[in-house]
């Protein structure tokens, strides 16, 4: 029961996160993908972990608006030939063929870095890998035909860090602003893209606030975040070149315009809460449900 926008917030949060059985299901295939390409390609000993927000507990659970990211390492020395500008493609083709095969009935292509398998409850991008000794993973980049370094870990670990700064309320923050993102049918922030604006606008918190009054600061934030570049804090590579696209208005204009709408919503919705003590603290859940969808809780 959610009488007050407090509780209202506590179930959204609740709500936003991964069942059980999501989480079964997603284990299930993963360790059915790893023991198919062991069988035909030899892996290092640390055979497969899982990166991106499924690792970072920030995937909401539209799992089939999202996908899970699971980093298959190989053996070094009895895989050294992909490791080349041509390998590249030749290694995830591989992974192509050993998969389509072993799961004929689920669709798998290959994208500029990993293989996708597309179940019905979501996607999932294997990616091949190469370990390295200290401590890094290549990862094959077939437009730069490069293997790139990256370092999964290190992001994880800011977001661990900003949420302990914020006493455990970020990563429900990023669960919430992702659950509207999810609502749209077309022109969607990108997962990751996403995750680096939130945590640019939190990264100074120090303490935890009320979801209700930090919407309308991230929306704020998410509309002059767009509006610029945004670089991978490890990498260094940017983030947000897909938006400036040919449609008119670009997606850039139209995810602005929408953060912008969002920000002006939500500080609406805080303001009606507060209001009078909180006496209309139906109006104020209402309007947060507007905003949200369906996973934010009704009034009652």
């Amino acid at each position: 029961m959610a009488t007050t926008v407090t509780q209202s917030f506590a179930e959204f949060s609740t709500n936003t996160n991964i069942t059980d059985r999501q989480a079964q299901t997603v284990s299930a295939c993963r360790s059915n993908v790893v023991a198919k390409l062991k069988a035909e390609i030899s892996l290092y000993d640390q055979e497969s972990l899982l990166i991106g927000s499924y690792d970072r507990d920030t995937l909401p659970r539209y799992l089939n608006k999202g996908d899970v990211d699971v980093m298959v390492v190989m053996h070094y020395t009895n895989n050294q030939g992909w490791y080349s500008a041509d390998g590249t493609a030749y290694a995830l083709q591989k992974f192509q063929r050993v998969l389509a095969a072993a799961f004929p009935q689920t669709p798998c292509g290959v994208d500029r870095n990993c293989v996708t398998l597309k179940y019905t409850q979501f996607r999932l991008d294997v990616v091949p890998a190469f370990y390295f000794t200290d401590g890094h993973y290549r990862i094959p980049d077939t437009y730069r035909r490069e293997w790139l370094p990256t370092r999964p870990k290190e992001f994880r670990e800011r977001i661990t860090a900003i949420n302990k700064n914020m006493d455990g309320s970020f990563v429900p923050l990023v669960k919430m602003i992702k659950a509207w993102n999810a609502q749209w049918t077309t022109t969607r922030i990108r997962s990751f893209h996403l995750e680096c604006m939130i945590a640019h606008a939190c990264a100074q918190y120090r303490q935890r606030y009320s979801y209700n009054s930090l919407m309308p600061v991230v929306f704020n934030g998410l509309a002059t975040y767009l509006a610029g570049a945004i670089y991978d804090p490890i990498s260094g590579d940017r983030l947000d070149a897909y938006l400036d696209n040919n449609t008119q208005p670009t997606d850039r204009q139209t995810l602005v315009k929408r953060a912008q709408t969002a920000a002006k919503a939500a500080a609406d919705a805080e303001q009606m809460g507060n209001y009078m003590g909180g006496a209309y603290a139906r109006t104020a859940i209402d309007q947060w449900k507007a905003l949200f969808g369906e996973f934010f809780p009704v009034y009652g």
